[in-house]
């Protein structure tokens, strides 16, 4: 399985998550659903390792209770980088 490391910067320089690089279509489908909380429970199934904290400054086991601008930031970057090949 490929995985994407996905670094951050500003207020969240130092924190990273490592990322599925391939996806399935379910997962895209929930992605790009402009539902809140389709797009989020998706991006949560991408994350496979990551050392975000949440909002008491702990680390947290689930990425989904980090603040939502590290996710933002994390999905951005994520998928900036992907690139689907329609081979």
């Amino acid at each position: 399985m490929a995985v994407r490391r996905v670094e951050l910067d500003g207020d969240y320089t130092g924190w990273w998550c490592e990322m599925r690089a391939d996806v399935s279509a379910r997962i895209l489908i929930d992605l790009e659903s402009g539902k809140a909380d389709r797009a989020m429970s998706a991006f949560g199934r991408l994350v496979l390792a990551h050392n975000f904290r949440g909002l008491d400054g702990e680390a947290t086991a689930d990425v989904l209770d980090a603040p939502i601008g590290a996710l933002m930031q994390a999905v951005q970057r994520w998928s900036e980088a992907q690139t689907l090949d329609p081979k």
